[in-house]
């Protein structure tokens, strides 16, 4: 029975996994980052702590290379 038990909890951990690292994937690709770097919130705390810092902190590319005026559009 514990090798079922173990199977059903590895399965609901690739589900959960699954729910953050793609849409962290597609964030941090529009972000203009290296999608990759999802794959670090696999890593309980700290992979969370390290994607958000650099979310954060971090300058983004994207933005870099749009004008004022495109920035401005966007709260209009």
């Amino acid at each position: 029975m514990a090798g079922i038990e173990s199977i059903i909890e590895l399965i609901e951990w690739l589900i959960i996994a699954t729910l953050v690292i793609i849409p962290a994937w597609r964030i941090l690709r529009k972000a203009g980052f290296v999608p990759a770097l999802s794959l670090v919130l696999i890593v309980p705390i700290l992979g969370w702590f390290c994607v958000t810092i650099v979310l954060a902190f971090v300058q983004w590319s994207t933005l870099m290379r749009r004008t004022h005026a495109d920035i401005a559009s966007t709260f209009e």
